[in-house]
């Protein structure tokens, strides 16, 4: 009877906060501001900026347990961050901004807030950053304030940008499990870390490449708004790595070093309070509440459409769902209000059949007369370069990872693993291609040769696309493919992109396209959060924690090997070939 009355309790909290955490589900329009139950906004405040919590291109939504933790924000979209602070510029209420915590999250998203932070100075509202330790990604966040302060003590990591993948080819040999592909590209190497043990010259040859024109991109923010040369800072990191606060003041990276308790007097002064006084601020989270946007704005303008993650078949709350992004552009294309459409793309791509359901709701757009401009975030590559290859047109960010045309299948195979284990799959089929995507099996000649037809057709199919679409000869794009990865400013010397830009210019291009004022209005789509089944996934696996523990010690190997596994599967997709960035990977 208690249990039954603790998921009876669980289920009523669950559907109430569903309910109150759905309400504001929908499409969401910037131009206005509406009142709010958000708490009051004081006059002469400071706007906090805390980006502890990664930004980036969706955003996140608060677990429904959250919404009584003040301490635990959930992190806003880019686009909204910068909203919210365009309205701060001229916002009678807000004094001043300061940036504190980490910088952690899409550069791309990243970047719309640093943009924006212009539009503050412009208007006399000063902007401080408060990093304890700076690295190269707080000092390129913080260069766009008017002030940068650290900690005294601590130092300055300037030594430049690094790049692990990790190599599972040895691990998988030695557990039994195998590893089978195909592939087209001598640059697609997204398997390359299940096969081998170490990276290939050609995987090498890219990434620094790629690595080189992101640093390039960088540094280049950095030494523009310190009036540092570029070749000074490349420089440093190469011979310096770590700068004392003196250094680092006297090169202009840093304007002060000084405990927080300064910080807070120089904000008094900015507010006017006095030296006993708390300095009035208001969080971002909670500004944004007060500021946002509900659907007032009226009249044909443009719909921007956010596709971050993987792209996979079907639908899926996390990830680019195949058929979720072409309902939403379907939905675009039959309402009257909408001119044109920006999708956002931020995605290393993946499943090819559900890419393709994507571009074909692309070219139904552009049918009804309807702009499509893409703008490129942190990447838009394999999968995510073939739904934006036939784009009306293409604006990337100089640090943008795009291209990687090619495409690929895996056939992980774990009979030896499993068997070590006692754990055994037979398999009855009624042809020899049946069961081509079972983990349990190696897979023969015969089922290789037909995946690999399938991967070089789809393959050509890509080509194919590309040259339609950026007007280039077959020839050409074939040059430019094999897998291989671009950054942006390299696309756009070889023709794969039109301009380089971040989501304003893109949005800005839709409206001067589509011949709509440069005040039309601009609604973002937003996706609903799914709070009751969340809060129920956390209670079965509270349930379910006494059984995972029981069976922890006798299933170790296997549990060591489950998220590999999982990312295995994740690559293999529904259909087994897929087209997808060459690597994951996290710049530090």
């Amino acid at each position: 009877m208690k249990t039954v009355l603790q998921y009876t309790l669980a289920f009523l909290i669950a559907f109430g906060l569903a309910i109150l955490l759905l309400g504001g589900a929908g499409l969401l329009f910037v131009g206005a501001v509406v009142a709010s139950a958000s708490p009051e906004v004081p006059a002469g405040c400071i706007l906090t900026v805390d980006f502890s919590m990664p930004v980036g291109e969706r955003g996140g939504a608060p677990r429904p347990l959250d919404v009584f933790k003040r301490e635990a924000p959930y992190p806003l979209p880019g686009y909204e961050i910068a909203a919210v602070l365009r309205h701060a510029a001229t916002d009678a209420r807000i004094k001043g901004v300061l940036l504190t915590g980490a910088v952690r999250g899409s550069p791309s998203a990243l970047a719309l807030a640093r943009t924006a932070l212009a539009e503050l100075r412009a208007a006399k509202k000063p902007v401080l950053a408060y990093y304890g330790a700076p690295d190269e990604r707080a000092l390129w966040f913080g260069s766009a304030a008017d002030e940068l302060w650290m900690e005294p003590l601590a130092e300055v990591q300037f030594d430049g940008l690094a790049l692990e993948i990790p190599y599972f080819g040895d691990a998988l040999a030695r557990y039994g499990v195998e590893v089978q592909v195909t592939r087209v590209g001598k640059y697609k190497s997204a398997v390359e870390p299940y096969l081998l043990g170490h990276m290939s010259a050609e995987n090498r040859e890219q990434l620094e490449a790629v690595l080189g024109d992101v640093e390039g991109a960088l540094y280049g923010d950095i030494a523009a708004a310190r009036a540092i040369e570029l070749a000074q800072l490349r420089a440093l990191a190469r011979e310096s790595g770590w700068l004392t606060p003196e250094q680092a003041i006297e090169l202009g990276l840093v304007t002060r070093a000084a405990p927080y308790r300064e910080l807070l007097a120089r904000l008094r002064t900015i507010t006017g309070v006095g030296a006993d006084e708390e300095v009035p601020q208001v969080a971002l989270r909670d500004y944004a509440a007060d500021v946002w946007t509900n659907g007032s704005s009226r009249g044909r303008g443009v719909l921007v459409i956010v596709a971050a993650g993987e792209i996979v078949d079907g639908t899926s709350p996390h990830q680019i769902g195949g058929d979720d992004l072409a309902r939403a552009l379907r939905a675009a294309r039959l309402d009257d209000s909408v001119a044109a459409v920006v999708l956002r793309v931020d995605s290393p791509g993946g499943s090819a059949t559900a890419s393709d359901v994507i571009r074909a709701e692309v070219l139904a757009l552009r049918e009804a007369q309807k702009q499509v401009i893409v703008s490129m975030g942190s990447m838009a590559a394999s999968g995510g370069y073939w739904i934006s290859a036939e784009a009306d047109q293409i604006v990337a960010q100089p640090e943008t990872l795009t291209g990687s045309i090619g495409v690929f299948g895996m056939l992980p195979n774990i009979q030896q693993l499993a068997e070590s284990h006692g754990l055994r799959a037979e398999v009855v089929r009624t042809g020899p291609l049946a069961g081509i995507e079972s983990f349990w099996c190696h897979k023969d000649a015969a089922q290789l040769a037909r995946l690999q037809a399938l991967v070089d057709r789809i393959y050509e199919r890509f080509v194919a696309l590309v040259a339609a679409g950026r007007h280039l000869a077959p020839e050409r794009v074939q040059e430019l493919a094999q897998g291989r990865v671009w950054s942006g400013r390299r696309a756009l010397e070889l023709g794969l992109v039109d301009e380089l830009g971040d989501l304003t210019r893109a949005i800005a291009l839709a409206c001067e396209r589509a011949h709509l004022p440069a005040d039309a209005p601009v609604r973002y789509e937003r996706d609903p959060s799914n709070a009751l089944d969340e809060f129920l996934q956390q209670v079965v696996a509270e349930r379910l924690q006494p059984l995972t523990r029981s069976l922890a010690e006798p299933l170790a190997p296997l549990a060591a090997l489950e998220p590999l596994l999982a990312r295995l599967r994740e690559l293999v997709g529904r259909t087994g070939v897929v087209a997808r960035l060459p690597f994951d990977f996290e710049v530090r």
